[in-house]
């Protein structure tokens, strides 16, 4: 026998399924929060003196389960934004200031395409932006820069030796980056949900796990990702509606059982 009363504590584990194969599509073992809300509507039939409520119908049953997680996890931002991941080579963005020696100057990283970069500007005391430079492939005169490789060089009229510039430019990740991406036309999917949970008997003190199954959750289109300079590090929401199946009415289970008697 299993207890009867329970409290809880502990975070729970959320499992995602594939809906189609079955599969188990990730696990998310770092959440701060995981909840079910659960609601329905009543509408009451009043009458008498007063206008009391005398009897009420309920309808409308819905249900959310409410996650927080400590960190992101690629997969889910994936099923989140119904696209899938792609783990390729991409090009990145970067902005370098150089100090310039010599009328010339070296980039960090290779340019993923070869001729003009983004932009290459001299750099005022205060940071901002002064002339653009041109490029240029042959030789070097005012107001031009030439590249080759991740050689830049510059005119002496332009950059005097100390002096700094900035360059914009694209340069290639490493072939196992993962790319992420929002599009207009696709959206989060539905998934079958497992909560891994830990109650404790109110009585004995004894631990139990419980597990609560959604057989099929519909993930929110709306989220978001934010980033501060202050308090602690951001944390990421997901919210799923739970649907009703088609052939029942069965919504979520869930089991209390003791984990040391399983089969």
């Amino acid at each position: 026998m299993t207890t009867t009363q329970w409290g809880i504590r502990e975070v729970a584990l959320a499992t995602f399924f594939d809906l189609t194969t079955g599969k188990a599509l990730v696990q998310l073992s770092n959440l701060k929060t995981a909840g079910l809300e659960n609601s329905a509507e009543t509408v009451y039939a009043r009458g008498g003196r007063g206008n009391a409520k005398i009897m009420g119908f309920s309808s409308n049953r819905e249900g959310k389960v409410v996650l927080q997680d400590a960190v992101f996890t690629n997969q889910v931002l994936a099923m989140l934004t119904g696209n899938g991941l792609v783990n390729a080579s991409q090009n990145i963005y970067k902005r370098e200031v150089l100090t310039v020696t010599g009328g010339a100057a070296s980039l960090k990283h290779t340019p993923a395409s070869g001729g003009a970069l983004i932009g290459v500007y001299t750099l005022k005391p205060d940071g901002s932006h002064g002339t653009e430079l041109s490029y240029t492939s042959a030789a070097v005169a005012a107001g031009t820069y030439k590249i080759t490789g991740k050689a830049l060089a510059f005119h002496a009229s332009d950059l005097a030796d100390g002096a700094q510039a900035v360059a914009y430019y694209q340069t290639a990740s490493a072939p196992a980056s993962s790319k992420i991406t929002v599009s207009s036309d696709k959206f989060a999917g539905s998934f079958k949900v497992v909560l891994d949970c830990l109650v404790r008997d109110a009585v004995t003190q004894k631990d139990y796990a419980a597990q609560v199954v959604i057989g099929n959750a519909k993930m929110d289109n709306n989220w978001k990702i934010q980033t501060a300079a202050t308090g602690d590090p951001s944390a990421f929401d997901i919210t799923l509606d739970i649907l009703k199946p088609v052939n029942g009415t069965e919504m979520w289970t869930m089991t209390v059982y003791d984990e040391t008697l399983l089969a």
